[in-house]
């Protein structure tokens, strides 16, 4: 019998014996990041949950940051057999609605679970380990053994992962020598210090800490120790609680292995979590690309009142109608706003390249090690002309890179940052110049343009007698046709003009207005004009035009001369 077939049978098998569902003792256990559901009871789920738990106590304790975050839970099955575990269940994978695993009851967790239970751990909780470290790191915490109460770590791997940094960190973690220093040279490298700044941090030369690392990898002597561990108490430190059947059934459906369908369909027939139960039928239905069948069982989920981010997202984007996959993750995204999947995938369904950098933004800084979106973030900003921002980009692109060579390549892409703006600004100076070029042309062709039609229009004009019309002009309407003498008593400033008071011979005051000082002559041995009521009243002769039109002055001064 194929694997596919008996998880098929199994998955019906559950669907079908409503006596085994009453008589499973469903329970969800939770202690931080993790969760586990079993149909054993209490024990099985406490049990399995205390594997995790203390592994993540010995990869944090390492770290230098015992308290390790998952967000959200990873959820683990607990099975009580190898042959009731379906088949492709040994390793972290995505399920309904988050990351799920599956365990044996009592047994020890696969090497490939925690392989990938270590790389989510880092990855969640650091974002500057080198790539070579990360692997190392990955290599010795998949060989530990993990109890509900002890946890042992330095078996070896196989022999193509035992490299000089998988050697580095089995010396300093295992190592009497080392092992209380550990976790100070992880966490400062993984907080970003190169390694040399790590070694110094634990009061070593480089030269001699890498000398020591040579010997110990040449000796080829790897043993195994205990690791730190949690103390637990099974009464107070677990959160359980009783599930029923169909709970049960649906967190086994949410596998999403062969069985899975015939689970849910079984709920869908008793009215059981309708929502939940359509949202699965509907990832599994887009992991076949039938996509009718997708639709019918999403839309009726939603009807259902889904909050299922993971199974909104993967709708949306396999739509080709981008303004309806718009609607669905907004949607998505009202549940979750801080889902990163949903954010890049709207980005990717906006049109507009401002409007998908910004939604871009928000996904690469909710999912930092995603170094793929950093790439095409960086390479949008380049097209955008936002360099600052690309070069940024490219930097955390290169510290989350799997391996040197896309390090190197990023690391290389914001190299050429400073050339491609200088180049942009040089073309943009140039367009610029050239635009301006281009106007001044204009208004002179323009200019000319005015000037010959004026000239033809005068051409065009039947002549006249030269003095036709002519004005004449008297020489008082320039220069003044009046004049007064006395004594200046005032002078009011106000708006750039001034306005003169005269007391004259026979004692009358005259108010005059100087409308533009700049357009009179002034003489005289101190020809300064100072505002205000003159301390000593200055004899004067003033020339002006009588007008009308300026009430209260006598008219408006066109000379000046003090005696």
């Amino acid at each position: 019998m194929t694997p596919w077939l008996r998880s098929a049978l199994f998955g019906l098998s559950l669907a079908c014996s409503g006596a085994n569902g009453a008589d499973a003792q469903w329970v969800k256990a939770r202690l931080g990041p993790f969760e586990t559901i079993s149909d054993t009871g209490r024990k099985s789920a406490i049990l399995g949950l205390s594997q995790f738990e203390q592994f993540r106590f010995a990869l944090g304790s390492a770290m230098g940051k015992p308290d390790l975050k998952l967000d959200p839970p990873l959820r683990i099955m607990v099975f009580k057999n190898s042959q009731e575990m379906p088949p492709g269940c040994d390793a972290v994978h995505t399920g309904r609605e988050r990351l799920m695993a599956c365990i044996v009851n009592e047994a020890q967790l696969p090497p490939a679970l925690i392989r990938e239970l270590t790389l989510r751990l880092l990855e969640e909780n650091f974002s500057n380990l080198p790539a070579p470290m990360e692997k190392g790191l990955e290599s010795f915490f998949s060989t530990v053994q993990s109890s509900s109460v002890h946890v042992t770590w330095g078996a070896p791997p196989p022999k193509e992962e035992r490299t000089r940094e998988w050697a580095l960190i089995h010396m300093l973690i295992t190592s009497p020598e080392w092992s209380g220093r550990a976790h100070i040279y992880l966490h400062n490298l993984a907080e970003g210090m190169n390694s040399n700044g790590a070694v110094r941090s634990l009061s070593e030369d480089p030269d001699q800490f890498n000398a020591s690392v040579d010997r110990y990898y040449a000796a080829g002597v790897f043993g195994t120790a205990a690791a730190p561990s949690r103390p637990l108490n099974g009464e107070r430190d677990f959160s359980t609680t009783n599930l029923t059947s169909d709970e049960g059934q649906l967190a086994r459906a949410d596998l999403l292995t062969p069985g899975s369908a015939a689970i849910y369909q079984s709920l869908l027939k008793a009215g059981k979590q309708v929502a939940e139960a359509n949202e699965g039928l509907a990832i599994l239905a887009m992991r076949e690309n039938d996509d009718e069948n997708a639709r019918h069982y999403m839309e009726a989920a939603r009807s259902a009142g889904t909050k299922n981010v993971v199974a909104l997202t993967l709708y949306a984007s396999r739509m080709k109608d981008s303004e309806r996959a718009i609607e669905i993750l907004k949607e998505a995204l009202s549940i979750d706003p801080k889902y990163p999947e949903a954010h890049w995938t709207l980005g990717e369904k906006i049109s507009e390249p401002l409007r998908r950098l910004a939604e871009w933004k928000q996904a690469v800084a909710l999912a930092p090690r995603r170094y793929e979106w950093w790439e095409k973030y960086a390479q949008l900003c380049v097209d955008q002309k936002q360099y600052a921002e690309a070069g940024r980009a490219w930097i955390a692109g290169a510290q989350a890179a799997p391996d040197i060579e896309t390090r190197e390549r990023f690391l290389a892409s914001r190299g050429q940052i400073d050339d491609l703006r200088l180049n942009d600004e040089d073309a943009e100076r140039k367009k610029e110049a050239a635009a301006k070029a281009a106007e001044i042309n204009r208004l002179k062709a323009q200019a000319q343009k005015e000037i010959a039609d004026m000239e033809a229009r005068y051409n065009s004009r039947p002549s006249a007698p030269k003095d036709a019309g002519a004005k004449t002009v008297d020489w008082f309407d320039v220069n003044g046709s009046a004049n007064v003498s006395g004594t200046l008593t005032r002078v009011v400033c106000a708006n750039k003009q001034y306005q003169l008071e005269v007391k004259d011979e026979v004692g009358k005051t005259q108010r005059l207005l100087v409308a533009n000082p700049e357009d009179i002559s002034v003489a005289g041995a101190d020809p300064t004009i100072a505002c205000g009521v003159a301390k000593k009243p200055r004899p004067v002769t003033i020339t002006y035009k009588p007008t009308t039109d300026k009430k209260g002055f006598s008219g408006e001064v066109t000379g000046i001369e003090f005696h």
